[in-house]
C-alpha cells in the first residue's frame, strides 16, 4: 500500500504476550495468540478503503483534541467481504503500524452459554486495563445474527450481542473495536449500526505482479521469465484471493531457501496459480466467495 498520510510510532504486540501471569490465567482462554509482525506496506487496499483508513487514522491521532470539543472520535470499524480478501491481514498490520496491542478474541470460547456475558465483559475489561488495544472479533456474524430465532443457541448469541452493545458504550477511546464478517447480510442491523466506518473488501483487481511483490520478502528477487502473452493469459483467468496469492508466494520462497537460489521465477508462481485455479474448478470451490458473501452465505 502507498504510504498513509498519518504516521504512528511503535510496534504492535499480541496482548497475551505482555499480560501478567494472573491475567493470563484469568483471561488467557478468551484470547488467541496471533502474529502482528506485518508491515502496513504489505497491505493492498482499494483507493476507497485507503481514503477511509486515512480518515480514521487522522481522527484517532487527534482523538483527545476532538473530545475537548465534545466530538466523538471513531473507534469502531467493520470489515466485510469474501474470505481471503485481507480483512484480518489489515487488522494485524494496523496493530503493528499503530503500536497497539492485538486482542484477538476466541469467539468459540467466548460463546459459552453460561458465561457469555461475563466473557464479553472480561474481554473489554482487560483491554481497558492495558489500554491501546485493538479488540478484534473475527467472524462476528457467529454472534450478531438471527436475533429473532427462539432456539437456545440464538439466545446465547443475543446475550453476547447485548453485552457487546453495553461494553461498546463504555469503551475507552484509546481502544479500537474491529469486527470482520463475510456474511454481512446476516448481521443484526442494530449491531451493524454501531460501527463508525465500514470497509468492503473485494477480490484483487490488481496486476498479479504487483500482488507478488507485496508478499515477496526483501531477500528475494523475481525473475520475470515469461512472455507478456503468457502472463496476461493467467492474469485474465485468475480469481484468487489475496490470501491464496500469499500462500503461493510463500511456498515459492520456501523452495528458494531450500535450494539456495533466491531468484524466484515468475513462471513457477504463475504455474502454481494456474494449478490452484484448476483445482478450485474441479472441486467446485471456484464458486466466487463474493457471490456467497453477497447472498448472505446462501447460494
Amino acid at each position: 500500500m502507498d504510504s498513509l498520510n498519518f504516521a504512528f510510532s511503535g510496534c504492535g504486540k499480541n496482548l497475551i504476550d505482555i499480560m501478567s501471569k494472573e491475567d493470563r490465567e484469568r483471561y488467557g482462554d478468551l484470547i488467541m495468540p496471533v502474529d502482528t509482525d506485518i508491515s502496513i506496506d504489505k497491505v493492498i487496499l482499494s483507493d476507497e478503503n485507503k481514503a477511509k483508513l486515512d480518515e480514521f487514522l487522522k481522527e484517532y491521532k487527534f482523538r483527545e483534541k476532538l473530545m475537548q470539543y465534545n466530538l466523538r472520535p471513531m473507534n469502531r470499524l467493520l470489515f466485510y467481504g469474501a474470505s481471503g480478501t485481507g480483512k484480518t491481514f489489515l487488522t494485524k498490520a494496523l496493530s503493528n503500524y499503530m503500536g497497539m496491542y492485538m486482542l484477538y478474541v476466541d469467539i468459540a470460547k467466548s460463546l459459552s452459554e453460561d458465561t457469555v456475558a461475563d466473557n464479553i465483559s472480561n474481554i473489554f475489561a482487560v483491554a481497558d486495563k492495558y489500554k491501546n488495544c485493538i479488540i478484534f472479533f473475527d467472524e462476528c456474524d457467529s454472534i450478531a445474527w438471527n436475533r429473532d430465532s427462539k432456539d437456545n443457541e440464538s439466545g446465547t448469541r443475543r446475550r453476547a450481542t447485548n453485552s457487546i452493545f453495553q461494553q461498546l458504550d463504555q469503551m475507552s477511546f484509546d481502544n479500537i473495536f474491529v469486527s470482520c464478517t463475510n456474511m454481512i447480510r446476516r448481521l443484526d442491523p442494530a449491531f451493524e449500526r454501531r460501527f463508525d466506518m465500514k470497509f468492503e473488501f473485494r477480490r484483487p483487481d490488481k496486476d498479479i505482479k504487483e500482488i507478488i511483490y507485496k508478499f515477496l520478502f526483501d531477500d528475494f528477487l523475481l525473475d520475470e521469465d515469461v512472455s507478456e502473452r503468457d502472463y496476461q493469459a493467467v492474469q485474465k483467468r485468475s480469481t484468487l484471493s489475496y490470501y491464496e496469492y500469499q500462500i503461493i508466494v510463500e511456498r515459492n520462497m520456501k523452495k528458494a531457501v531450500i535450494n539456495d537460489n533466491f531468484a524466484i521465477k515468475l513462471s513457477d508462481i504463475l504455474n502454481d496459480i494456474s494449478i490452484t485455479i484448476g483445482s478450485k474448478r474441479r472441486f467446485g470451490t471456484d464458486v466466487d466467495d463474493e457471490a456467497t458473501f453477497k447472498s448472505g452465505g446462501e447460494l
